[in-house]
């Protein structure tokens, strides 16, 4: 048998069982931290949380994990003299209950990962015991200790319900997403056939059988999708700590508030989210959100607050980041965009409030790490549209602002517009697309080098689909439709030949050998046999029109 396989699989158990209750005592830390700061004492519910500690314990000893084993020990002592002595219920003790119960969480997160030390965890252990009054005992340093021979099997899974590798569900969705593609060509193929045969019992029978397994086929597509979607709880639970301590390193009260955490999507999303959702936070609480004096003055509480929203909206997840911080000064960033010669479209606020996604745009005097309202918000920008997403700003100066960020549920399959420019076809993401218009030559203009035309109501610029794609410059011959593209307030048009039809279609992921082509974001296999490239809908209303 193989012992390191074996091991690795009670680990990713191990991870999901404990992960949910280490996530779940900072949780209820960071509120005891909070209203023991405010001068309530009450100790809450430790009993329960010990419970926790407890199991976490008893699962860390079962697979020698001993620093997580240790932390949480030492956590339970804490929590004991805390229940014990209201003596202890302080900031300073609160302080250091969070600081053990995220070390825990980061522990847990990290147990498959080799090499792993427990240093950490030491030190910790060691603090705790001196402010218990504890003398440290002689002990080997705390390791990563992988056990084998008598390991116990993993926890029994219960309720109906077991525990499949992620890499079974993606083996399991490229194969259904061959399936799909075979099946894309079945209406053609009939087409076809009953062109040639006529209408007959043969081809009604054949229509029949496509038409179900179509359906058939939806509802697999379904069943398989859910199979692959975790709650988004599992990305905002990690985002308590960071605000309490980036709040603190800020001289800032902070109170993160989430909602919506039961909101489902796809894994693969959710391992990607986690990055810009951290460049947001942390620019709200150090740019957004006013120093205590500062927000007094203006007749708000000291203590801001930073709200986390998530909701499924049709078929997309949108996720929502709320400060009552002092919002966006419009004319400041107008005035740095000038200075820096950007282009700025429009002077209306929305438009210019999105200069801030501008890779290097900060009003900030002196950029730091993590001072100036564009540090991370262009890489926050950026790794949303390379989701597929979109992300816009709303802003009141004296009020807040607010993030919205609009993400598809999965990655995998995209409903898209087929479209065709110079005989090669393009997928484009639904999500992107506001409108297909036809286009009359005569309404179509050229400003400063630049096509122009007027939609709904108001000037927009349009590119020719094979200048901008790289098939031979713009088209001897006018093209026929527009097709309007959006990503967070900006808009543009391209012109297409064709509208060939709407399809969902199965993302393959470009070889990295060739690098990633500009303006696409992977490719796919349609009804027809033919490979086509789906486009970078963020990328192409960005990017300028080849001369």
């Amino acid at each position: 048998m193989d012992h390191d396989h074996v091991f690795g699989e009670l680990v990713h158990e191990y991870v999901a069982e404990c992960l949910p209750h280490a996530d779940a005592v900072t949780d209820a830390l960071l509120d005891l931290e909070r209203r023991w700061r405010a001068g309530d004492t009450d100790p809450g519910d430790l009993t329960a949380l010990k419970a926790r500690l407890h199991t976490v314990k008893g699962n860390s000893a079962m697979m020698g994990l001993r620093p997580m084993q240790t932390v949480a020990h030492a956590l339970e002592d804490l929590c004991a003299r805390v229940l014990a002595d209201p003596a202890w219920r302080t900031p300073e003790t609160a302080g250091l209950l969070v600081q053990g119960a995220g070390l825990l969480a980061d522990l847990i997160r990290s147990a498959a990962e080799p090499g792993a030390d427990g240093e950490a965890a030491e030190a910790y252990v060691t603090r705790v015991r001196a402010a218990l009054g504890a003398t440290p005992r002689s002990e080997s340093p705390l390791r990563l200790e992988r056990r084998r021979g008598d390991r116990r099997a993993g926890p029994e899974a219960g309720g109906g319900t077991i525990r499949v590798d992620f890499q079974r569900l993606d083996t399991l969705l490229e194969i259904f997403g061959e399936a799909m593609i075979a099946q894309s060509a079945l209406p053609d193929a009939h087409r076809r056939l009953r062109a040639i045969l006529g209408n007959c019992d043969e081809t009604a029978e054949l229509e029949q059988v496509v038409t179900v397994l179509g359906a058939t086929m939806k509802r697999l597509e379904a069943a398989l999708m859910q199979t692959r979607l975790l709650p988004i709880s599992t990305v905002f639970g990690r985002f308590n700590r960071l605000v309490r301590d980036v709040a603190r390193g800020e001289g800032k009260q902070v109170r993160l508030v989430t909602d919506g955490g039961d909101t489902l999507l796809d894994k693969t999303i959710l391992d990607r989210l986690g990055e810009p959702l951290v460049h947001l936070l942390t620019n709200a609480v150090v740019h957004g959100v006013e120093a205590e004096a500062e927000r007094r003055h203006c007749g708000k509480p000291a203590e801001a607050t930073l709200a986390l929203h998530a909701a499924a909206v049709a078929d997309r997840i949108v996720v929502t980041v709320t400060d009552d911080g002092r919002g966006l000064d419009t004319e400041r960033i107008l005035a740095k965009a000038r200075a820096l010669d950007l282009e700025v479209r429009s002077t209306e606020p929305e438009d210019v409030h999105a200069l801030i996604f501008v890779p290097g745009f900060s009003t900030a005097d002196d950029v730091s790490e993590l001072a100036g309202r564009g540090v991370g918000l262009d890489a926050a920008a950026a790794a949303i549209h390379a989701l597929g997403g979109a992300i816009d700003v709303r802003s009141e100066e004296g009020t807040g602002t607010v993030f919205t960020l609009t993400l598809p549920l999965t990655l995998a399959i995209v409903r898209s517009l087929i479209v065709e420019v110079d005989r090669e076809r393009y997928a484009v993401p639904l999500s992107h697309v506001a409108e297909t218009t036809r286009v009359d030559p005569a309404a179509l203009h050229e400003l400063q080098g630049q096509g122009v035309m007027v939609w709904r109501g108001a000037a927009m610029h349009v590119a020719d689909g094979g200048a901008i794609l790289g098939t031979g410059g713009a088209s001897r011959a006018p093209r026929n439709y527009c097709v309007v593209l959006f990503a967070g307030p900006r808009r543009r048009g391209v012109l297409v030949d064709r509208l060939i039809g709407h399809q969902d279609v199965v993302v393959k992921s470009l070889d990295p050998t060739l690098g990633r082509p500009q303006l696409v974001s992977g490719t796919t296999i349609l009804g027809d046999g033919r490979v086509a490239c789906i486009l970078d809908a963020a990328g192409v209303v960005s990017c300028r029109e080849a001369a």
